[in-house]
């Protein structure tokens, strides 16, 4: 019993992290960032994978990731936003569990996260437009991403800080919680 109650309560932090990301992914569409070059975001939803790899694993971040991109397509974005949206999300979260578990911080992890995501998303343009060109913008797409990894980083930190005590977690381990 214990256990499952362990395991249904993870499940209702990952739907809360899930809507939450979903909502910040929903609110950063009204944010303009007044640059010439497309594709550069603040990426706020990356929080709620943060968490999710932070507090319960990459099992939970992946569930979290996954179903918030399918949400957010089907609500209030378009096809090929899944496409990009999905390819980004899932580099991404690879070079995040690979960065975490080399001993980056929150910072590094989200900045990795932020670059690779900006990457695959840049390849796929690129194959829909069937030229390489479009990979002249990546330097400018990789400095915004550092910026932005190094914002959402420090608001993902400061939202585990505040977690760790409500929570039980140890955000200096590495979390392998699995379904």
């Amino acid at each position: 019993m214990n256990m499952m109650r362990s395991r249904t309560e993870k499940i209702t932090y990952v739907s809360v992290l899930t809507a939450a990301g979903l909502i910040l992914s929903y609110l950063e569409s009204f944010i303009v960032i007044p640059v010439s070059v497309p594709g550069i975001r603040i990426g706020l939803a990356n929080i709620s994978t943060l968490l999710a790899l932070y507090m319960f694993g990459p099992v939970y971040a992946l569930c979290v990731t996954v179903i918030r991109i399918i949400l957010a397509s089907v609500l209030f974005q378009t096809p090929i936003s899944f496409i990009y949206g999905i390819s980004g999300a899932l580099l991404a979260l690879l070079g995040m569990m690979i960065s975490r578990r080399t001993g980056f911080s929150v910072y590094g992890v989200s900045v990795t996260g932020a670059v690779l995501h900006n990457f695959a998303q840049t390849v796929v343009a690129s194959a829909f437009v069937g030229n390489i060109y479009v990979f002249s913008v990546f330097p400018v797409l990789a400095a915004s991403a550092v910026v932005a990894g190094l914002l959402t980083g420090l608001m993902a930190s400061a939202l585990l800080g505040r977690l760790k005590g409500i929570y039980s977690i140890n955000i200096d381990k590495e979390s392998d919680t699995y379904l």
